[in-house]
């Protein structure tokens, strides 16, 4: 019997116990169907990574006409993580430069005076109160676009991630937050800074790189993908710390603990079921499961970050963890390119917070606590805390 995606979970929960459970009694792999489609799911730690770097599980190939979709703007063949082989090398190295180690690690001081603004009027939701405005004023910073336009930004990529949109939807959402693009991009051309968005723009004009709408793509996703996704493993990772509040009283107590810590949350505190899917080029044996050529394959990475070859006890929260490598930003090529940002954000905002707030907990029952239902992000509403 197929199993069925997306699961069932509630939003509430930190780990996917349907995904789970098939690893334990099914396998590392095993049919299931997608709407109507017949997809497999790799859900152990070593399906999943080869999955992610084995270039037989073509990403372009998911993206033709009738291919595997999970989030309807993830399927645009324009974007990055649509790419694949020297087009994908050409056009995120264009993009990688804005967040190597070294311009990340210029950031942090700013990262740290935003954090601080925000904590100083003692928020009491954390998701409007730090959250969201972390993550969508660095980004904005980032690429060169006014923190104005914020409001804007939020309502363009809420529409962008969502998982249900009609192909109709998908072409107005994504004709709006182009559209704003494009003239930003007018804008950098005539009055250009030292900011991601001009850097494309000088790559594209002076040696045609990407075309105008590879370039709009992409921007389209650094903007929407490059803030949405920490917003999100932010609130999901304060939550995780107050559910367990020995193991957040071990980060209160040790601060240097937080670069495991960040890791064991993006491993324990599930963001999404799964990544992005594949389409194999050719027969591959997966984890000991034999696809033919054409299968399409849906990594599950909520599962691999539990999987017990890899991690014992895998539904123990240990902030102190030394083996905690998730793919919850990826793994090989397509590795998440705000890796390193996202985890600058987090370490310094969960730093922050615990050491202001030690005494952090829920002002409402966690049952009251509400979820973003339109999209397959596990999106916190609003966090009300007291201190």
């Amino acid at each position: 019997m197929s199993a069925t995606f997306p699961f069932t979970t509630p939003r509430s929960l930190d780990n996917e116990p349907e995904a789970q459970e098939l690893l334990a009694r099914r396998g590392p792999v095993v049919p299931a169907t997608m709407g109507p489609i017949r997809i497999w799911l790799a859900l152990s730690y070593a399906a999943c990574k080869q999955v992610l770097t084995d270039p037989r599980f073509s990403r372009e190939e998911a993206t033709r006409p009738g291919g595997p979709v999970t989030v309807p703007s993830g399927a645009n063949p324009l974007v990055l993580t649509s790419m694949e082989g020297r087009r994908h090398a050409r056009t995120r190295k264009l993009v990688a430069s804005a967040f190597s180690p070294r311009m990340v690690a210029t950031l942090e001081p700013r990262v740290q005076a935003i954090v601080d603004d925000l904590l100083d009027a003692r928020p009491t939701d954390l998701v409007a109160g730090l959250c969201v405005p972390l993550p969508t004023m660095v980004i904005c910073e980032l690429l060169g676009a006014p923190y104005s336009d914020a409001p804007d930004i939020r309502r363009w990529t809420g529409r962008l991630m969502t998982s249900v949109l009609t192909p109709e939807e998908l072409r107005e959402a994504e004709n709006d937050m182009q559209g704003y693009l494009a003239d930003l991009v007018e804008e950098k051309r005539l009055r250009p800074d030292d900011k991601l968005i001009t850097a494309l723009v000088l790559a594209h004009d002076e040696g045609g790189h990407l075309t105008s709408a590879e370039l709009l793509a992409n921007l389209q996703l650094l903007l929407a993908a490059g803030h949405d996704t920490t917003v999100n493993q932010l609130g999901n990772s304060l939550l995780t710390l107050i559910r367990h509040p020995s193991e957040m009283q071990k980060l209160v107590d040790n601060p240097s603990l937080i670069d495991t810590a960040v890791d064991e949350l993006l491993r324990f505190s599930r963001l999404m079921a799964a990544t992005l899917p594949r389409v194999t080029t050719e027969a591959v044996e997966l984890d000991g499961v034999q696809l033919e050529k054409g299968a399409a394959v849906l990594p599950i990475i909520a599962a691999a970050n539990r999987d017990p070859k890899v991690f014992p006890d895998p539904d123990q929260l240990d902030l102190a963890r030394d083996n905690a490598a998730p793919l919850a930003m990826g793994f090989g090529p397509h590795y998440c390119l705000g890796a390193q940002l996202a985890k600058l954000e987090l370490r310094i905002a969960l730093t922050s917070v615990l050491k202001r707030f030690p005494g952090l907990k829920l002002a409402v029952d966690e049952e009251e606590l509400e979820y973003r239902m339109e999209t397959n992000v596990r999106a916190l509403v609003s966090m009300p805390v007291t201190y």
